[in-house]
């Protein structure tokens, strides 16, 4: 990087803090030249505090990745990674933002401090955005690889032709550009819906509004990229100014009413998901589940019916998993990864097979199922859907159980059966009348 020309320090902290992300995370970022390192700058210049804030908490979950943990600070070396102006801007935004308007963190010493739960739960949201859009950008780059390829082929049909600069070329391209816009915009929307919300209907008007509000973003973006794709293609086939003008205009109007289209089918979605309690979960591959934190939603285990540290069948280990499977029947559904631990290190189910005559999967089921049978029921064992999942050579286990149609209890010893729910990252029991009110709120009967 030969830049030698920004002269302001904040613009020199800009820079110093975008490049800290992959000097230290590991995280790819485009390589600043003279000729871009304005443009880096300015699309990094206007965050809000609470945004500057939530780098802060994302760079330092990083480094300490473990709740609990103090991390350790420089304020005078460390303010690039928030894009501060400077080192007093990065320590008021640690006491004044983060610690005292929002409560993400608690400052111990002049050089430490605590992720506090209401910042783990920022980070969790982080992330899953964070995810989200690394996910797009993996399937906006391939639609765009697949306009390139078909791009090529008229254009190599032209020449054949000797029609390459016609402004008939210019619009089968401009056409071209337009379907590869509203491909990315339905993409946008299904992957923040999935992996950001995970939800299938929208219920909710605060939803709605943060997923306009993301389409609304990328429109803007799309928008920038068509007119100046557009540009380059007209002055190509060398088009008079009117010619652009005409058709930029009807590529944005086509643009705006997809936009419309979205909000409509939204807003029908959100009115269609007042009826339902609680919509079925959707199906989420297992790399964007090791990517999240466990919740209300998702929980690891990393065996069966091993421990790890006696090294030795625990048979009692298995009413975990079925207490687990049971809160999320109960609560909204949820899913269960076996073989994998909190820490998202993958332990595998092989030590859980050894235990077995037959060392495999089949059996791994068979014995998952039968111990669902018996402590619950034959009908919620029908009910869940298991998968197994090979990583780093090894076995892997995900349970997805959706919300119930009825409660169910566990049956604890002959006659003692409990109720669990899940309450955020923990499976809970309920007392018989707690349970008596639950039941009547969630499925309305007692």
């Amino acid at each position: 990087m030969d830049l030698g020309e920004p002269t302001k320090d904040e613009d020199r902290a800009i820079l110093s803090g975008f490049t800290r992300w992959e000097d230290e995370l590991q995280k790819p970022t485009p390589e600043i030249l003279n000729e871009n390192y304005e443009d880096v700058i300015e699309s990094n210049k206007n965050y809000s505090d609470k945004e500057k804030v939530d780098k802060i908490l994302l760079y330092y979950s990083k480094k300490y990745p473990n709740k609990g943990e103090y991390p350790k600070f420089d304020f005078s070396l460390d303010y690039p990674v928030s894009y501060s102006k400077n080192s007093d801007e990065f320590i008021y935004l640690l006491q004044k933002v983060a610690a005292e308007l929002f409560g993400f963190i608690k400052t111990e010493s002049v050089d430490t401090f605590q992720i506090l739960p209401e910042g783990w739960k920022r980070i969790d949201w982080l992330n899953r955005l964070e995810l989200a859009d690394e996910k797009y950008d993996i399937k906006s780059e391939k639609i765009m690889k697949e306009i390139s390829s078909i791009e090529l082929g008229l254009i190599a049909q032209a020449n054949v032709k000797g029609s390459r600069y016609s402004s008939g070329l210019a619009r089968k391209r401009r056409d071209l550009y337009l379907g590869g816009t509203i491909q990315k915009l339905e993409k946008k929307l299904e992957i923040d819906k999935e992996v950001i919300l995970g939800l299938k209907i929208i219920s909710k008007p605060a939803d709605l509004n943060f997923l306009f509000g993301r389409i609304r973003k990328l429109e803007e973006i799309e928008k920038n990229f068509l007119n100046k794709s557009l540009r380059e293609i007209y002055q190509d086939c060398k088009a008079p100014q009117s010619f652009f003008d005409h058709d930029i205009a009807e590529v944005y109007k086509e643009v705006d009413s997809k936009i419309k289209e979205i909000l409509v089918d939204l807003q029908v979605e959100e009115s269609k998901g007042k009826e339902a309690k609680i919509p079925e979960l959707l199906d989420k591959d297992i790399d964007i589940l090791i990517g999240m934190d466990e919740g209300s939603q998702l929980e690891f285990k990393s065996t069966f019916q091993w421990d790890i540290k006696q090294k030795q069948k625990k048979i009692n280990l298995r009413s975990e998993v079925i207490k687990t499977i049971a809160a999320f029947n109960n609560t909204e559904g949820g899913y269960l990864i076996i073989g994998i631990d909190d820490n998202k290190k993958i332990f595998g189910l092989e030590k859980d097979y050894s235990l077995f005559k037959k060392q495999n999967k089949d059996v791994f089921l068979q014995t998952l199922i039968h111990e669902i049978e018996n402590k619950i029921s034959k009908d919620i064992a029908t009910k869940i859907n298991v998968n197994f999942y090979n990583l780093e050579n090894k076995d892997v286990c995900r349970i997805k159980v959706n919300f119930g149609d009825e409660p169910i209890w566990v049956k604890e010893s002959k006659n003692n059966e409990v109720f669990y729910i899940r309450l955020q990252n923990l499976t809970k029991t309920l007392s018989p009348s707690e349970s008596m009110k639950y039941i009547t709120r969630k499925w309305g009967k007692i």
